[in-house]
């Protein structure tokens, strides 16, 4: 029984290894592209986050404490890079009738309950801007992972600002 226990366990390291290098690998060849720009310095001996500007807001950005409203979409990595639904583990653009800003968005407290990823991301963003986001899982959910999401996931989102809502 301890032999069997001990190999599942092993097993399950590997393939956590493996799902973590991968996710490196990947996040390091966001640094090939062009289009992608970078927030932060390295951790780990890897920058912070990378995003790609869709649309450029022209409001203000916000920082730790301010109350904002976005609208968002998560995905997982996969080798493919296609945001499909199979690997969509969040879709606040769904549940708010894809991007209806009249609709309400999703509230949070900037510094708050949200990834550190986010955090980081949304204090680079000026309301009206809309991003797509690469997530390293050390600034995500980590070693861990949550509910849905694997450990060691690079995360990418979608996300739009659509306001600083207080400032506290």
């Amino acid at each position: 029984m301890g032999l069997i226990a001990t190999c599942i366990t092993s097993c399950s390291d590997d393939d956590d290894e493996e799902w973590r290098d991968n996710n490196l690998a990947f996040f390091d060849s966001l640094a090939d592209k062009s289009d992608l720009s970078v927030i932060g310095d390295s951790i780990n001996g890897y920058p912070q986050i990378y995003y790609k500007v869709m649309t450029e807001g022209t409001g203000a950005t916000p920082i730790i404490g301010n109350q904002v409203t976005v609208y968002y979409a998560g995905w997982l990595w996969n080798d493919t890079i296609s945001y499909d639904d199979d690997l969509r583990f969040d879709d606040k653009r769904d549940r708010y009738n894809a991007f209806d800003y009249n609709i309400k968005g999703y509230e949070f407290t900037v510094g708050g309950s949200v990834i550190d990823g986010w955090n980081l991301a949304i204090q680079s963003m000026k309301v009206g801007s809309r991003w797509r986001v690469f997530i390293p899982y050390y600034l995500a959910y980590g070693s861990s992972g949550s509910s849905s999401i694997p450990a060691y996931s690079t995360l990418i989102f979608d996300i739009y600002l659509k306001e600083i809502s207080e400032e506290n």
